[in-house]
């Protein structure tokens, strides 16, 4: 792919894009699929959720160690998406501290 040149026109376009046979043209952001279970940002989601236990009812608390239990086995990526979605939505529901819980999901769906 050495030197292959790409222009778009059009709505949505992201205008020329030129590729000189190393690395990808994302437009974007470049997140593809669920990230494995030592990058850094899913490490600071799960020390973020970590962080939020003790401010959790008992019943909150079992979901949440649940899913940081499933998360770490690499699950598909809709499952992971849900995955997300628990962690958040329990953050939401306990205020300020939650907070660094949702930034942090929010950092892994770019």
């Amino acid at each position: 792919m050495s030197g292959d040149q790409y222009t778009q026109y059009g709505p949505g376009s992201i205008g020329k894009a030129e590729h000189g046979g190393s690395g990808d043209i994302v437009a974007g952001g470049k997140h593809v699929g669920v990230p494995q279970a030592g990058s850094p940002e899913l490490r600071k989601l799960l020390d973020e959720v970590r962080a939020m236990r003790p401010h959790l009812g008992e019943g909150d608390r079992a979901e949440v160690d649940a899913a940081m239990e499933e998360i770490a086995s690499n699950p598909s990526e809709g499952r992971f998406n849900k995955l997300l979605r628990t962690f958040s939505g329990i953050a939401a529901l306990i205020g300020e501290a939650g907070v660094p819980v949702i930034a942090a999901v929010k950092e892994l769906l770019g």
